[in-house]
C-alpha cells in the first residue's frame, strides 16, 4: 500500500485542478472568498502552502490516508485470520485496490477530502474498538481529528460527523464498569461529543481567519440554486396543456427553459442568459414563494424531476458528463496566473484520461454498485452482535444519510457529490470481510 500509494503521489502530484479547484486557490492566495463554496478548504490548501505547493502536499496527505486506511482494514490479527473463509480475502483485496480511489487519490475537491476524512474516521473508530490502553486512545484522537473539519467541508458532512462522532464517544465509554457506569456513560459521552462540536467550531473560527467569508451564506445560496433547479423541472416535466402560470415566466421563457433543462445536470440551463435572467429577477424571496406554488400545483411534476435527477446521480444512464472530463489543470485564467499555474493536459493527464473513458461504462463509476455496497454491508452490520456492532451501524448511517440527502438537493450528475458514501461502503463492507465476528464465525463454523 505504501509503494502503491508512492507511485500515485508521482502520478498526480500538484494534482488534479478543476475550475473549483482554481477558485480555492486563488482564495488561499487573497484571503478572501470568491466563490460561493465553503472555504474551509481554501484554507487547508493555504495553511499547506498554498499554491502549486499546497496542492502537491495535499495530494500526498490524501493519498497516504486514503491507503494507509486500506492498510489498517487488510492487517488482520491471527484469531480473525483463522476465522476468516479464503474466498474473503480476495474479495476484500478487490474492494480496496478499485481504481476509484487511484482516481481520486490526486482529485484537489472539497468532496475528495470530505471522503477521505469519513474514511479515516470510520477506520480509525474500527480500529480503536479492538485495542486497549494508549493505542485506543491514539486512534480514537485520530477519528475526532478527522470528523472535526466534515461539517466545513460540506454543509451535508454534518450527516456523517454525527452518527461518526456518537460512534467515537460509544467507543471512548464503553469500557466504563461499575455501578454508576451508567451514569458515568452518559456524562462522558456528553462531554466527548461537545469538545467535538467545540473543535468543530475553533477550526471554522481558524478557517475565517485564514479566508475571508462572503457575507451571504452558502446554505442560502446553494437552496436558491437548488430551488431553481426544481423550477425548472416542474416546468419541463408539466403536464401537456399546463402553461405553469404559477411560475410567472411568459411562454418565450418557458419554451426556453425546457430546451435547456437537463435532468443529468443544471449546467446546460444556468450558462444561457435568457433563462437565467428570469431565474435572477425572482430573487431569493420570489424563488422560495414560486418553487413552493409548483409544487403544490403538481407534485408528480416536481417528484418526476427529482426522480429523473437521481436517475443520473446514481448512474443508471450514460456517465460521460458525470466524471470528471477534463484532467490536468482546468480552471480560469484570472485565478490560475496569480497563482503562476496555466490551463493544461499533458502526457500523463491525457493517460488518465483514456483509462477513466474505459472504465466508464463499469461499475467503478456508477453510484448504484456502492449503494449495493453500502447496503449489504448495512444489513450484515444489524446481524452483528459483537463489540464492532455499533460503529458498524453508526457508519452505515451515515453513509444512507449523506446519500439521502441528495435526493432533494442534487443539481448535477457530478460523481464526486456521492463520493464519500463509496469510501464508507468500502470500508464497511472491507472490515467485516476480514473480521466476521460472532455471527460469521458461527456461519463459517457450519459450513464447514
Amino acid at each position: 500500500m505504501a509503494l502503491l500509494a508512492l507511485l500515485l503521489v508521482a502520478l498526480h502530484a500538484p494534482g488534479q485542478m478543476s475550475v473549483d479547484t482554481g477558485v480555492a486557490l486563488y482564495e488561499g492566495l487573497v484571503g478572501h472568498a470568491v466563490g460561493w463554496g465553503p472555504p474551509f478548504f481554501a484554507a487547508v490548501l493555504r495553511w499547506l502552502g498554498g499554491g502549486e505547493i499546497g496542492a502537491a502536499v495535499f495530494v500526498a496527505l490524501n493519498t497516504a490516508a486514503i491507503y494507509g486506511c486500506f492498510a489498517a482494514l487488510l492487517t488482520i490479527d491471527a484469531a480473525d485470520a483463522a476465522r476468516v473463509r479464503r474466498w474473503r480475502r480476495p474479495v476484500a483485496l478487490l474492494l480496496v485496490l478499485n481504481p476509484l480511489f487511484a482516481f481520486y487519490a490526486g482529485i484537489l475537491w472539497k468532496d475528495v477530502m470530505l471522503a477521505t476524512c469519513a474514511m479515516v474516521a470510520s477506520t480509525a473508530l474500527l480500529v480503536a474498538g479492538n485495542r486497549v490502553g494508549r493505542p485506543r486512545a491514539w486512534w480514537l484522537a485520530l477519528a475526532f481529528l478527522a470528523i472535526a473539519p466534515m461539517p466545513l467541508l460540506r454543509q451535508q458532512g454534518v450527516l456523517l460527523s454525527i452518527p461518526l462522532a456518537i460512534a467515537g464517544a460509544w467507543t471512548c465509554v464503553a469500557p466504563l464498569r461499575g455501578r454508576s457506569a451508567r451514569a458515568r456513560r452518559a456524562g462522558t459521552a456528553a462531554a466527548i461529543l461537545a469538545l467535538s462540536a467545540a473543535s468543530t467550531l475553533v477550526l471554522d473560527g481558524m478557517s475565517a481567519a485564514t479566508i475571508r467569508p462572503k457575507p451571504a451564506s452558502p446554505v442560502s445560496v446553494g437552496l436558491a440554486t437548488i430551488r431553481a433547479y426544481d423550477i425548472a423541472g416542474m416546468i419541463a416535466y408539466a403536464l401537456p396543456g399546463d402553461v405553469a402560470a404559477w411560475s410567472g415566466a411568459d411562454a418565450a421563457t418557458r419554451q426556453q427553459i425546457r430546451y435547456f433543462y437537463d435532468p443529468e445536470r443544471i449546467d446546460t440551463m444556468w450558462r444561457d442568459p435568457f433563462t437565467r435572467k428570469y431565474f435572477d429577477a425572482l430573487g431569493t424571496e420570489g424563488l422560495a414563494s414560486v418553487w413552493w406554488a409548483g409544487l403544490r400545483h403538481d407534485p408528480v411534476a416536481y417528484a418526476s424531476h427529482r426522480a429523473a435527477a437521481l436517475r443520473t446521480l446514481m448512474g443508471f444512464d450514460d456517465v460521460a458528463g458525470c466524471v470528471p472530463a477534463y484532467w490536468g489543470v482546468a480552471s480560469l485564467a484570472e485565478y490560475l496566473e496569480p497563482l503562476g499555474l496555466r490551463e493544461e493536459m499533458d502526457q500523463r493527464d491525457r493517460m488518465i484520461g483514456h483509462l477513466v473513458a474505459r472504465l466508464s461504462p463499469t461499475p467503478v463509476f456508477r453510484h448504484w454498485f456502492y449503494a449495493l455496497l453500502l447496503l449489504a454491508g448495512g444489513v450484515a452490520a444489524v446481524r452483528r452482535r459483537d463489540g464492532d456492532a455499533f460503529t458498524l451501524r453508526a457508519i452505515s448511517i451515515a453513509g444512507a444519510a449523506y446519500l439521502a440527502s441528495f435526493v432533494p438537493a442534487t443539481i448535477a450528475c457530478d460523481f464526486r457529490y456521492l463520493y464519500p458514501t463509496a469510501c464508507l461502503a468500502t470500508v464497511l463492507c472491507a472490515w467485516m470481510l476480514l473480521r466476521p465476528g460472532k455471527g460469521g464465525a458461527a456461519v463459517n463454523a457450519r459450513a464447514s
